[in-house]
């Protein structure tokens, strides 16, 4: 059975459970660890790392896995071998900059358009190139409203890629919990204890179907060391151009 070396970016909400993700520290690209429940969330004692923790962003894990398990939207799932998982890092040295940096999109569309989801019948006969993009937002916003389906404060994210706005909802823990127990309305990131002048990247997913559409989500908030920082200084100015072809 197979173990892949992955750099954590990725360890999101899912059904009272959990979906990781990370980039292989070989380049090999994204990997999503799954399980055989249908819509594949983690639980606890799949996941969870010899002391007992949960893998960090930026940890360097060891995850045991069975085999590709790929789905028409989601190209990237492998099955757990449900072995322990071990932790090599925390956090990744800077050596591992470079795999990460080299991953950023570098255009303005999320999975083949702008919208906020894709359409399901569209992977029927081609499933998705991808499922996992890492982007370098801009203009970010953060959002809490009233969602009249869920009955509750619901978080959410603006930002922009290039000249691209984007609405999208919020499932990384560490921050979703917080902005959604605030009052309506906008915040900034220094509200929710990021600083202004930080690097962000967001690790952005593509969900599950509903209703006949896949949603794009943002699953993590990656609040890039300060040792990377130089690898990630790109001219936003530039941000409509596609560096990386999609």
């Amino acid at each position: 059975m197979p173990s892949l070396d992955l750099i954590c970016l990725a360890n999101s909400s899912k059904l009272g459970s959990r979906c990781l993700a990370g980039l292989r520290v070989d380049g090999g690209g994204w990997v999503r660890p799954v399980s055989n429940q249908e819509y594949g969330e983690l639980r606890y004692d799949q996941y969870h790392l010899p002391d007992l923790t949960e893998p960090h962003l930026f940890d360097v894990i060891r995850v045991g896995l069975s085999h590709p398990q790929p789905k028409p939207h989601q190209p990237e799932n492998w099955l757990v071998d449900n072995s322990a998982w071990d932790l090599l890092e925390r956090p990744a040295s800077a050596d591992h900059a470079g795999v990460v940096a080299a991953s950023v999109l570098r255009g303005s569309q999320l999975f083949g358009n702008t919208q906020r989801s894709v359409p399901q019948a569209q992977f029927r006969n081609r499933p998705a190139r991808e499922s996992l993009v890492l982007v370098e937002p801009t203009d970010i916003r953060w959002r809490t409203e009233f969602s009249t389906y869920e009955l509750r404060n619901m978080p959410r994210v603006l930002f922009r890629l290039g000249d691209v706005a984007y609405n999208l909802p919020l499932t990384d823990p560490a921050y979703a919990g917080s902005l959604q127990r605030r009052d309506e309305g906008d915040y900034r990131s220094s509200d929710l204890g990021i600083p202004e002048d930080r690097t962000i990247l967001f690790t952005i997913s593509l969900g599950e179907p509903f209703e006949g559409m896949c949603y794009k989500l943002v699953a993590a908030v990656v609040a890039v060391p300060p040792a990377w920082a130089s690898h990630f200084r790109w001219s936003h100015d530039a941000g409509a151009s596609v560096v990386r072809s999609r």
